[in-house]
């Protein structure tokens, strides 16, 4: 190689061109030159990668990019092309370096805040990075899950008790645990808490984390609620996430002076600020926030109002309950002069401005009429005693059990639903809800799932668990799906026993198996893990029979073994998460 054969160099800093090479008249940058490529750096560049990704043979390296040390042809042959095209390619990348100037340094960011929760137990913390790990497992090969417990459907149980527990996340862990809360919002909350103030911390120094310092629950260190200098700093100056979480702080602590923090600044807040703190009011609502709630009526953001307007109307002794609940009492008599009382509706003809003002949105949903959509929220936002007084005396059963004259009985049934789940009335749910064992076509006009979910989720957990149970054993499980969604984890043994019961019904009478994946998902997580003793006997492969659908068996083994070995998994985490070594066996998954 001819190393004295001068190569044209453009100085970045210029643009201007010159020679360098052994000899009088060579060139070089200026110091410091290099920060920004010029047009025949640029040139020289895009030349060596088409070299590269074409091939020498293909597309030899022009001027442009010996200009920058590449070789040119008249001084290789082919075979030395590839070779002196990576040289080139290495020669260029150096001088660009070279000429780069030092960014200047940032400050130093202030250290994370102490955090004094203990340090989780060894076993646990391996347990956490396996569960971390797992929740971008790919999907087994042709859409069967096989006997591996889900990893990522775990996640969520075991945050929620490391939180209870008290526990802190591993610094080591941090980033892997927010990339997981990034990506699935319904681990947010508990993951923030358990990340704490480091993890909030580390949000701060990545863009892809910044959900962590909008949402409640970022996991910072507040202040003493009794504190009132260092509340007052943190409420001017702090992120959304810490205000939301030290307005909670101080509500819980006193309900008068979490209200007066709120109205500091409430009239310079963004609405959709105003929003999330005026819903933040539910926890600890009483008589005492209805002034407040009142002024917030005329706000100048409609879903503001709204919310006012909702949280009004679970205060059974406000002014806006009594007002909904004089023209609710207008629209809805008891007609006692027919042979049987019946309950006869008028609707209201137009939603003045008093309605308007009290929350009722004027302009109903597509198909829906006028009429019927006014009388639904002026029923739904009156208070639920109205009602005895208005029909004599009488229970919630017996006011459900009356006809409703013109066919009005599903919106006004319906109306009543929304209330008792509103004002979490747990002896208007059970009226309204019927006997499990009813055929669903009957009772008191609830024809959808998600309504009785609702209504359940106002009942006791064990009464709840109860109910759901009397009503899998009575209609099977593809119509409990959502019910069993709002039972308390884990399920009572009742429900436990019904749930698998059920299931094996379905294994013993043929039915396509996959069609209770989702109960099977829902199982995996819910049921109590010393239901084990119930399943070991159906992991077994049964004998298919002619009419059985096509390796139904198999997947049915396969999915009670899947069951059998979460369940055990579940009863290691908890063992590890309360100070035990746990289980690293093949059952633990």
């Amino acid at each position: 190689m001819d190393t004295t054969a001068p190569t044209t160099v453009t100085t970045e800093s210029t643009g201007t061109t010159g020679s360098t090479g052994p000899g009088p008249g060579s060139g070089s940058a200026r110091p410091g030159a290099g920060a920004s490529p010029g047009p025949a750096e640029a040139e020289a560049w895009e030349e060596l990668v088409a070299s590269a990704l074409l091939g020498t043979d293909r597309r030899t390296p022009g001027r442009a990019s010996g200009a920058a040390g590449a070789p040119s042809q008249a001084v290789f042959d082919a075979a030395a092309l590839p070779g002196a095209l990576l040289d080139a390619a290495a020669l260029h990348t150096v001088r660009r370096r070279a000429g780069l100037l030092p960014g200047r340094a940032a400050p130093r960011p202030e250290p994370a805040a102490e955090d004094g929760r203990p340090a989780l137990p060894g076993a646990a913390r391996r347990r956490l990075e396996q569960l971390l790990a797992g929740r971008v497992a790919p999907s087994p090969a042709g859409g069967r899950r096989g006997i591996t417990p889900d990893l990522a459907e775990l996640l969520p149980q075991w945050l929620a008790l490391a939180v209870e527990l008290g526990y802190k996340a591993p610094p080591a862990v941090l980033p892997a645990l927010l990339d997981a809360a990034r990506a699935r919002t319904d681990l947010r909350p508990r993951a923030l808490a358990l990340a704490g103030p480091r993890g909030l911390w580390l949000a701060r120094l990545n863009p892809d984390w910044r959900f962590a310092l909008r949402g409640a629950g970022a996991g910072g260190s507040l202040p003493d609620p009794a504190d009132r200098e260092s509340v007052l700093a943190l409420w001017e100056e702090g992120l959304f996430a810490e205000r939301v979480a030290l307005l909670g702080a101080v509500r819980a602590a006193d309900a008068a002076a979490g209200r007066a923090l709120l109205a500091s600044t409430w009239a310079t807040e963004r609405a959709e600020d105003r929003l999330m703190f005026l819903d933040s009011l539910r926890a600890g609502l009483s008589d005492a926030d209805e002034e407040f709630l009142e002024a917030a009526l005329t706000d100048r953001s409609r879903n503001v109002r709204a919310t006012a307007a909702e949280l009004l109307s679970a205060l059974p002794r406000s002014a806006l309950a009594g007002r909904m609940a004089g023209r609710a009492a207008s629209c809805v008599v008891l007609d006692r002069t027919a042979d049987t009382p019946t309950v006869v509706v008028e609707a209201p003809h137009e939603c003045d401005e008093g309605m308007r003002r009290d929350g009722v949105v004027p302009h109903p949903p597509s198909g829906r009429g006028e009429r019927s959509w006014w009388l639904g929220q002026l029923v739904e936002a009156a208070p639920l005693d109205t009602w005895r007084a208005r029909f004599g005396g009488r229970s919630p059963e017996e006011i459900v059990a009356l006809p409703v004259a013109d066919d009005w009985q599903p919106e006004l049934h319906a109306a009543w639903c929304r209330a008792a789940v509103r004002q979490r009335d747990a002896a208007w749910s059970r009226a309204l809800l019927g006997l499990p064992a009813a055929p669903q076509t009957t009772g008191p006009g609830i024809a959808s799932p998600a309504e009785r979910a609702q209504l359940l989720a106002t009942l006791p957990p064990a009464e709840r668990a109860e109910w759901v149970a009397a009503f899998v054993a009575a209609h099977g499980l593809p119509e409990a799906f959502q019910l069993l969604g709002v039972c308390a984890v884990p399920w009572a043994e009742p429900l436990g026993r019904a749930v698998i019961d059920a299931l094996a019904t379905a294994r013993e009478a043929g039915s396509y198996p996959w069609s209770f994946s989702g109960v099977m998902g829902l199982a995996e997580r819910c049921l109590a893990p010393d239901a084990t003793r119930h399943l070991e006997a159906l992991t077994a492969l049964p004998a298919e029979a002619d009419d059985l659908s096509p390796g139904a068996g198999g997947y049915w083994s396969e999915a009670f073994q899947r069951l059998v070995a979460t369940l055990r998994l579940r009863a290691a985490m908890r063992a590890e998460l309360l100070g035990g070594e746990g289980t690293d066996g093949p059952d633990a998954g």
